[in-house]
């Protein structure tokens, strides 16, 4: 506004100049008019009175070189002449790119870092008397700290403790912003870059670190395998035990009820003529000792075992055919 006041003035003042130079008639009576100049020097003098400042902004006034007071957001008065808008700042949170910068870890590993770095302003005389360049300084200071925070670490805990890098630059930030009149609110690494023949060390080195723990697991799975399986091995023996256990108490229960060594007579028999019969098929000569040698006399004795075993106990004639050693007694 006082910018175009001060144009319409200019302009006016040069139409008069033009107009009595040349007589030309121009129609303007009324730049002639006193009245018309008084309120123009008023209006000019209360636009530069009035300073509308925006939202999340801050002017710092100086009133004759001297700080004098900081106006906020609405409508505030300045005195003309005697007092000056020094600075202007931006109370909203600021962005700033840290440069590239060089630094030896712990293990003596050259490393690039690159980050970014937040803050805003929280008072605005400290500001703008605190520091000649506010944003300098915070940059300046971000890089010594990340130097620093840098080189109190090996390279490989450089990449796993990002987050207390960049909580370590921001207190170390902070403390000093605040005589600066500045909060450092975060800062995070964008990048960390190494050199090529570095990189290509720390892959292999975690390849063969990739390798050893595979190995590892795979005798472990292997380990557990085979305990699995003598585990699986001892419950087998056991339950086969049981059942053979079970199965012979059921075998003793059955001989001593009534026909009971009829039935084992019977049985061994089969089995006996089981065996003669791959005897005889597995070779051309077949041993036969004591009364078996006669094949119709051990097939007899079977058939007559059988026989007293449908008969019941009532036959004793069956009972000494599948008991023919009661004879001999």
């Amino acid at each position: 506004m006082g910018f175009a006041l001060f144009v319409v003035g200019a302009a006016a003042i040069g139409l008069l100049i033009i107009d009595r130079s040349f007589n030309l008639g121009l129609p303007i009576g009324l730049f002639q008019n006193p009245l018309f100049w008084f309120a123009y020097v008023a209006l000019l003098a209360l636009s530069t009175m009035v300073r509308f400042v925006r939202q999340q902004t801050v002017l710092v006034i100086e009133r004759l070189g001297r700080y004098n007071r900081s106006l906020t957001a609405g409508v505030n008065f300045v005195w003309p002449i005697v007092e000056r808008v020094a600075y202007t700042f931006d109370l909203r949170e600021q962005v700033i790119d840290v440069p590239e910068q060089d630094a030896i870890t712990k293990d003596n590993a050259t490393v690039t870092i690159d980050g970014v770095l937040y803050y805003k302003i929280v008072n605005a005389k400290d500001a703008a008397y605190g520091a000649q360049d506010i944003r300098r300084a915070i940059i300046n200071l971000a890089q010594t700290s990340m130097r620093s925070a840098i080189g109190s670490m090996e390279l490989d805990k450089t990449f796993e403790n990002r987050s207390e890098i960049n909580e370590r630059v921001v207190r170390a930030v902070s403390d000093a912003a605040q005589l600066w009149g500045a909060h450092v609110t975060r800062y995070e690494i964008k990048d960390i870059a190494m050199p090529e023949s570095l990189r290509q060390s720390m892959e292999r080195q975690m390849k063969a670190e990739r390798d050893k723990r595979a190995t590892v697991l795979e005798s472990e799975g292997v380990k557990q395998s085979e305990i699995n399986r003598a585990e699986g091995e001892k419950q087998a023996a056991i339950l086969r035990a049981e059942g053979q256990a079970k199965a012979i108490e059921l075998v003793r229960t059955q001989i001593t009820q009534v026909g009971g060594d009829q039935a084992v007579q019977l049985e061994v028999a089969k089995s006996a003529i089981e065996q003669y019969g791959r005897l005889a098929k597995a070779g051309n000569s077949l041993v036969l000792m004591g009364d078996g040698a006669d094949p119709a006399g051990w097939i007899a004795k079977a058939m007559a075992v059988l026989k007293a075993v449908n008969a019941g106990p009532a036959s004793s004639e069956a009972q000494r055919r599948a008991q023919p050693w009661r004879e001999a007694e």
